[in-house]
């Protein structure tokens, strides 16, 4: 089966001037790194044309993976986790990022 029964969201904002940075990161290997993991299905980057008042742009990446069993294990992967703080490092002050996953309950 190769259907995705939960999904990943993440939702980042980035600082007026670093999403160059930014994108080069997630383009150059991190998106790659995420989709190797066991379940790991596909990813989608959403366009989301909105700022916050302070000139940050949103942005959104759409995991799709195969079991929340699946899921589990990439979030219990402490070093992967740890390799992924350090890459940000270099832009960590210009990133905030908010996460929410969950199970598909309706499908059409």
């Amino acid at each position: 089966m190769n259907e995705a029964g939960f999904f990943l969201v993440v939702r980042f904002w980035i600082a007026p001037g670093a999403t160059e940075p930014v994108m080069r990161w997630l383009e150059g290997g991190h998106l790659a790194e995420v989709l190797r993991q066991p379940g790991f299905l596909w990813v989608r980057r959403l366009g989301i044309e909105e700022t916050d008042a302070t000139g940050w742009s949103a942005h959104a990446m759409i995991y799709a993976i195969r079991s929340k069993a699946d899921y589990e294990r990439y979030m219990a992967n402490h070093a992967l986790h740890t390799q992924f703080a350090k890459e940000r490092e270099p832009f960590a002050a210009r990133i905030r990022i908010e996460r929410f996953a969950g199970e598909v309950d309706l499908c059409r």
